[in-house]
């Protein structure tokens, strides 16, 4: 059984503010140019000015104009390039390019990593890296690259694979093989071959974990408040320090991204819910009572295998609904009835009113409202692990205490 979850008003609007540059966790690059910077993924065909970056920019020699190879077909979702821009300026800072490996979809390889010139030493490639990664749903990434970019790729968390070979852990041998293939081509560069793996190398028990899919708008990615990424161990683990296994959330639900950028991706995401295997699917709505719509128990219900969240603002979750059409002839379920804590969000000011206005409890304070970590947090307790759900539900709550006191509601000042 999968369920969809269509988010409210509510519990999407407290991510519209925006106005303040780049997230916390990657703040150094946008204060050192003053820019507001967004990330990117493009689509063929491409707009010359990224074969004008690469010709600038990706050879040491500038003598050199070739470009690096591009995804020349139709984009499917397996091949993606991907840059950071200026929005003030629509300059393209940085870019790289990740593939799904044809032999394990577990591994993403990661190539024509590059920074503008003129823009180096300020994180963006750090950032571009890590941000594209999340989007992209990579598990484990791999490249190939010179020896003097070591320190740069172990603070990305790759490790050479070498070290993994002498510890007596195994690299997959189709890896080995293309990176033996690639040395003897390019026997006159000194290439190596780096791993990065996720904080928990478990796999084997993953189609058994109950799955939550962010369909996310693509303006997620660059928004401070926004609180998706917490249920990401790699995220996390670069924001706030190594996790005690324990409370590793990928060892006990899988997380899945979908990406809506506009009409480009509409053949991807239908082609995702396409496969989906289950004979019945629901959109669970956190709105009020509306005709067709089932109000769940959270006692005798079965749980459900996978959750989709419209990730976004109120009015891009709608378009999202309103352009994919195989979302209209789902069943609702309200989460309504679930017994469901009250939301401790705080980083959305209520200037507006908005909290009493859409809350649909007696109270219409507004605790109704949840943020995209706290229905992660209710559908993962629903299924039964509460253990989860209370790590999401903490994590949360250290991101809130370290925000910046400002951009808190009880002291947001804006008119």
């Amino acid at each position: 059984m999968t369920y969809f979850l269509l988010s409210s008003s509510l519990f999407l609007l407290r991510q519209v503010q925006t106005s303040y540059d780049a997230t916390p966790r990657y703040a150094s690059a946008a204060n050192a140019f003053n820019l507001r910077i967004t990330l990117q993924r493009c689509h063929h065909p491409y707009n010359p000015n990224l074969f004008d970056f690469y010709r600038t920019n990706f050879h040491d020699r500038p003598s050199k104009k070739n470009v690096p190879s591009l995804p020349k077909k139709q984009d499917d979702g397996a091949d993606a390039i991907y840059t950071l821009k200026s929005r003030h300026q629509d300059e393209i800072l940085a870019s790289l390019r990740l593939t799904k490996s044809k032999n394990d979809n577990q591994y993403t390889f990661l190539r024509s990593l590059c920074v503008s010139r003129k823009h180096r030493r300020h994180g963006l490639a750090s950032r571009l890296f890590k941000e594209s990664l999340h989007h992209f749903d990579a598990r484990h990434c791999y490249c190939f690259a010179s020896p003097e970019l070591v320190s740069f790729y172990q603070k990305l968390g790759f490790t050479p694979a070498l070290e993994f070979i002498e510890e007596g852990q195994s690299i997959p041998k189709w890896m080995m093989n293309s990176y033996e293939s690639m040395a003897n081509r390019n026997s006159h560069k000194e290439l190596k071959l780096y791993v990065k793996y996720s904080p928990s190398l478990i796999t084997s028990t993953q189609n058994n974990l109950t799955e939550i899919v962010l369909l996310q708008h693509h303006t997620e990615l660059s928004k401070k408040t926004a609180t998706g990424w917490l249920l990401n161990d790699t995220q996390y683990a670069d924001q706030f320090g190594e996790i005690p296994v324990n409370d590793f959330i990928e060892n006990r639900l899988k997380l899945t991204l979908w990406k809506w950028g506009g009409s480009n991706d509409i053949t991807y995401i239908e082609n995702q819910i396409s496969v989906l295997k289950d004979d019945k699917v629901y959109l669970l709505w956190t709105g009020g009572a509306a005709a067709g719509v089932a109000k769940g128990s959270g006692e005798n219900d079965k749980p459900a295998e996978t959750y989709i969240i419209l990730d976004g603002t109120w009015q891009q979750a709608k378009k999202m609904y309103r352009k994919i059409t195989p979302l209209w002839s789902l069943p609702k379920l309200s989460l309504q009835g679930m017994n469901v804590p009250p939301s401790t969000y705080v980083l959305r000011g209520d200037y507006s009113g908005w909290r009493k206005r859409f809350s649909n409890n007696d109270e219409g304070d507004g605790s109704d409202l949840l943020c995209t970590a706290e229905v992660a947090a209710a559908v993962i307790e629903r299924c039964g692990d509460a253990t989860c759900a209370n790590v999401i539900r903490s994590r949360l709550d250290t991101f809130q205490s370290t925000f910046p006191p400002k951009f808190k509601g009880e002291t947001d000042t804006k008119k």
